[in-house]
């Protein structure tokens, strides 16, 4: 059985209706989940490097970007049953999160 194929409400990237929900395709669900993870990593990971550059104990701030990145899995989990799928969409994630640390945001 084909579905039909739609376009997503965000990207606009054509998807097949069963892998849609509220208009969004997976993508587009998984980097809304995760945005304010997203952040977090960012900025602890933004916090991390200044500490370091201090000498100072960035041990704590490790273990809380761990945390970070394990609720971000969870969340993806959540939204993926795939567990293949779920790990290259956590792998992306972390990656955009990655680059997104040196991103200054305006006010």
């Amino acid at each position: 059985m084909s579905s039909i194929l739609i376009f997503c409400k965000d990207c606009g990237k054509q998807v097949p209706s069963s892998d849609t929900r509220e208009g969004l395709c997976l993508d587009c669900r998984v980097r809304r989940s995760v945005a304010d993870l997203r952040d977090e990593h960012a900025r602890l990971w933004r916090k991390r490097e200044r500490y370091r550059s201090h000498n100072a104990n960035v041990e704590q701030i490790g273990q809380q970007i761990a945390r970070v990145e394990d609720r971000m899995g969870h969340r993806i989990k959540e939204l993926v049953s795939n567990d293949r799928q779920a790990t290259d969409y956590l792998r992306k994630e972390l990656e955009a999160a990655r680059g997104q640390r040196y991103t200054i945001k305006g006010v």
